[in-house]
């Protein structure tokens, strides 16, 4: 590990714990303690679009270029997202047969989940990855990344008050980390991942939107089971070491309205 990659991802690490601070605190600010099917349902959350936000600012002033935000490559890579997409259909299925959700509470609910998916992945496959994939050895760098993912779902508990099921809610998120991480290195791209995670968590709000009670640790418990096939199709997509490389030929295309060509950045 060089110094520069050492010093990059300390920086990238640092940025994507403020990310969350404002993720969560902005959330407990405006909307108070509660579950999260209330929280995404009821209002359009502010803290989430400010903190992706501050990652772009700081990304822009720190010259990471290499976010993976620009198309796939090749464009046929987003086939690989058809055990994601078999996912969100059945469970967007059951949504629209069995529950009964207000058309402005399903545009709430989907301009939520749309900037979280935004937000997550610019922050762990993004800025994060973007640290770790230079600066550890590849398995090591996956495992830290969708670590650092699933650990800071454990926050949820400041804003519902269940510590057990953010617990829970912290593995179900390392295993689909895995997953998106792994989606991620094969398309060379963020955009896909974070439109399937806009439509996954869409279709798992959708279901549980507008219920008597908000979903129960033991529901969570059953959600283990439900994404650990996922999680296990991440790892199986990255079973040869042809499909781990990652080349930095994004850095000309990525995030195009911000780049110069001259702009260089102390953690690049």
């Amino acid at each position: 590990m060089t110094i520069a990659a050492r010093t990059r991802l300390i920086a990238a690490s640092i940025a994507v714990i403020a990310w969350a601070l404002i993720t969560v605190f902005g959330s407990l600010a405006q909307a108070g303690h509660g579950s999260l099917a209330e929280l995404i349902s009821s209002r359009i959350a502010l803290a989430t679009p400010a903190a992706a936000l501050f990652l772009l600012i700081v990304a822009r002033v720190a010259g990471w270029l290499d976010l993976g935000l620009n198309p796939p490559r090749p464009i046929t890579s987003v086939k690989l997202f058809w055990l994601l997409g078999l996912y969100i259909g059945v469970l967007g299925t059951i949504a629209a047969l069995t529950r009964e959700i207000a058309p402005t509470t399903l545009l709430i609910v989907a301009v939520n989940t749309a900037v979280v998916g935004f937000s997550e992945e610019l922050a762990f496959r993004g800025v994060l990855w973007g640290a770790a994939r230079k600066a550890m050895p590849f398995w090591v760098g996956v495992l830290f990344v969708s670590g650092f993912f699933g650990g800071v779902h454990v926050m949820n508990a400041l804003i519902t008050g269940e510590l057990g099921q953010a617990g829970v809610q912290a593995l179900n998120a390392f295993l689909s980390g895995i997953a998106y991480l792994a989606l991620r290195i094969r398309t060379r791209s963020l955009w896909p991942i974070m439109i399937g995670h806009w439509l996954w968590d869409l279709a798992v709000f959708a279901n549980v939107s507008g219920a008597v009670a908000p979903t129960g640790t033991g529901n969570s418990y059953m959600g283990i089971l439900l994404v650990a096939p996922i999680g296990l199709y991440g790892l199986w997509l990255l079973r040869k070491p042809e499909f781990r490389h990652i080349d930095d030929d994004e850095t000309a295309r990525t995030m195009p309205a911000l780049a110069t060509k001259t702009m260089k950045g102390p953690f690049s």
